[in-house]
């Protein structure tokens, strides 16, 4: 009876064992899925902050571009009304001065 109740003993062991054995690889699996959740999630996360990123580079490249652009407008502008002003005012003198010589040319004349 003694081997009986060491045999017995032996198996509820045995069968606490492999109750451990399975709880623990559960727990394993739950742990690995958990792991791979928020891995998953930090990679979204870094993957959403990247495109982010991206996505305000690229406006501020066109920021930048618009920026450029608008003062490459505005100096072009200055620059042809400051042309304009110049042209104007050289072509006034010499039509003063042509009209100076034409008198003077005239009252020789009469």
């Amino acid at each position: 009876m003694a081997e009986e109740s060491s045999a017995g003993f032996t198996d509820r062991i045995k069968e606490m064992l492999a109750q451990s054995e399975q709880r623990l690889t559960a727990m394993q699996d739950e742990i690995a899925e958990l792991v791979e959740q928020y891995w998953q999630a930090q990679l979204k996360t870094v993957t959403d902050m990247w495109e982010q990123q991206q996505q305000q580079s690229a406006k501020f490249a066109e920021q930048w571009e618009a920026r450029q652009k608008a003062i490459t407008d505005q100096i072009e502008q200055q620059w042809k009304a400051r042309q304009k002003a110049i042209t104007d005012m050289l072509e006034q003198r010499w039509n003063a001065q042509k009209k100076a010589i034409e008198d003077a040319h005239n009252a020789l004349d009469e």
